[in-house]
């Protein structure tokens, strides 16, 4: 489980990424979603666990994923 330390406070806004540690189960992924519902009800959030990083064109076409 996520240690409670590693919690901030977030006031969500449509759009925004939140970003779950590398260690965290996709359960505790589904408690924050709920969690931002329960916060913001109809608010459009994305929820990750692990970094991100930042793919151009052709990477993501390696990937398979196409943009039209």
């Amino acid at each position: 489980m996520t240690p409670a330390t590693d919690v901030q406070r977030l006031e969500p806004q449509d759009g925004e990424v939140f970003i779950l540690p590398v260690g965290a189960s996709f359960e505790e992924a589904e408690r924050l979603c709920e969690a931002i519902q329960t916060a913001k009800p109809g608010v459009r959030a994305v929820v990750v666990i692990g970094e991100l990083a930042h793919l151009d064109q052709a990477a993501m076409n390696r990937a398979g994923w196409y943009r039209q």
